[in-house]
């Protein structure tokens, strides 16, 4: 059962999407934290963040599920870890924006795992 395992998850860019997914979190998080640091804005600005983390959510996790569509997945998940700098509370503090667009980067750039020669 671990060898099926294991080539499915080759075939997928795992680093690219945990990034994405551990920034888009933490900018959808770091509001509801109660820390003092956090730049909490509520209204339209405040929805204008959830309605930016939660589709790089949703994005990060189409890196996993639909693999042959990392290109453009990961540039959407690049402009929307920048878009998130402006709307997300400085991008979840900036961290949330490094690690999503190193994830959206990293997902740009990952090539499928190339078939083995037969010959």
């Amino acid at each position: 059962m671990r060898l099926p395992d294991r080539a499915w998850r080759r075939g997928r860019p795992w680093g690219a999407a945990v990034l994405a997914v551990l920034g888009s979190v933490e900018m959808v998080l770091l509001p509801f934290s109660g820390a003092p640091a956090t730049v909490t804005v509520a209204g339209i600005v405040g929805g204008a963040g959830f309605s930016t983390s939660v589709p790089l959510l949703a994005a990060s996790l189409m890196l996993i599920t639909h693999p042959q569509l990392h290109t453009p997945v990961g540039l959407v998940v690049l402009a929307l870890a920048l878009v998130a700098l402006v709307t997300c509370n400085v991008g979840g503090m900036l961290v949330g924006s490094v690690l999503a667009g190193a994830g959206g980067v990293w997902g740009f750039a990952w090539l499928p795992p190339a078939a083995p020669d037969r010959a």
